[in-house]
C-alpha cells in the first residue's frame, strides 16, 4: 500500500514538473527600461564597456559541432527584431564604437527533435571569439522562438581552465525576446584574467531539448550577442567585480 502511494506521489510530482516546464518563460515586458539601465550604467561609470561579441551579419562562419538530428542547417536570414528596445540598444552599440553596425540579418538555426529530453545540439563559430581584457559580468542576446521547450546555454573558454557554461533559460516564448543574463566567473578564472596572461573567449551555444518538447522540426533566430565588460580589474588590481549590475533600485 505504501509502495502504491509512493508511485502515485512520484507520478504526480512528475506531472507537476512537466506542467511548470510548459508554462511561458517569465518575461520582463519593460525591455526598453532594461536598455535604459544599461545606457545609464555605461554613461555613469566609464569602467564598463559594452562589447559586441557577434552581430550575425554573415562575416563570421558558424556551424553545428554536435547534433543528434539528421537536419542541421545554419544560415543568415533577413529577420531582425523590430522593437523600440532593440533600436535603442543598437544606438548604444553605435555610440560604443560599432558605427558600422547594420542589423540587416540574424542567425537562423534549423533542426529536428527526434527524441525529446535526449536530443542536444552545439553550435560554434569557426574560431572562438576573444573578449577584450576585463571581467565579463553581463550578457545580452536577442532570440526568436516559437514556444520551443528547448534550453539554451552559452560556453566560454580559457586556457588552463575547463570550459564554462551559463544558462540563458528555456526558449518557450513566442517572438523576439531580449535575454539578459549574469556571468559569474569562478575565482580561478578571475585570477587567470587578472594575470592578463589568459584572456577568455566565447566558444559556443548549447541547446537541449526538454521532455515536454514536441517531436518535429524547429527553428530559432539569434541576433546581437553582447557582453558588458568591467575594466576596473586592470585599473585597480584586486578590485571586486560589481555584482549589483542591472538590479533595479
Amino acid at each position: 500500500m505504501k509502495t502504491a502511494k509512493k508511485i502515485t506521489f512520484s507520478l504526480g510530482f512528475l506531472l507537476m514538473i512537466s506542467s511548470l516546464l510548459s508554462l511561458p518563460r517569465p518575461h520582463d515586458p519593460d525591455e526598453a527600461g532594461r536598455v535604459q539601465i544599461l545606457k545609464s550604467a555605461l554613461t555613469i561609470d566609464s569602467s564598463y564597456r559594452l562589447f559586441l561579441v557577434e552581430d550575425f551579419e554573415g562575416e563570421r562562419p558558424w556551424d553545428f559541432y554536435r547534433v543528434d538530428s539528421f537536419l542541421a542547417v545554419t544560415q543568415f536570414a533577413a529577420s531582425v527584431p523590430k522593437s523600440e528596445a532593440f533600436m535603442q540598444e543598437t544606438n548604444i552599440l553605435k555610440e560604443s564604437g560599432y558605427t558600422n553596425l547594420q542589423n540587416q540579418t540574424s542567425f537562423l538555426l534549423q533542426s529536428y527533435v527526434e527524441n525529446p529530453r535526449l536530443d542536444h545540439w552545439e553550435v560554434r563559430p569557426k574560431e572562438p571569439i576573444l573578449l577584450p581584457l576585463g571581467m565579463p559580468i553581463q550578457g545580452i542576446l536577442w532570440v526568436y522562438s516559437e514556444g520551443h521547450h528547448i534550453n539554451l546555454s552559452m560556453g566560454l573558454s580559457q586556457k588552463k581552465s575547463k570550459d564554462l557554461y551559463f544558462d540563458l533559460g528555456t526558449l518557450n516564448f513566442v517572438g523576439w525576446r531580449r535575454l539578459e543574463f549574469t556571468i559569474s566567473l569562478p575565482k580561478e578564472n578571475t585570477r587567470l584574467i587578472q594575470s592578463m596572461s589568459f584572456p577568455i573567449s566565447f566558444s559556443s551555444f548549447r541547446l537541449k531539448s526538454l521532455t515536454s518538447q514536441k517531436k518535429g522540426e524547429f527553428h530559432l533566430y539569434f541576433d546581437n550577442l553582447s557582453f558588458v565588460i568591467d575594466k576596473r580589474t586592470f585599473i585597480y588590481p584586486g578590485s571586486e567585480v560589481n555584482d549589483t549590475w542591472g538590479k533595479k533600485r
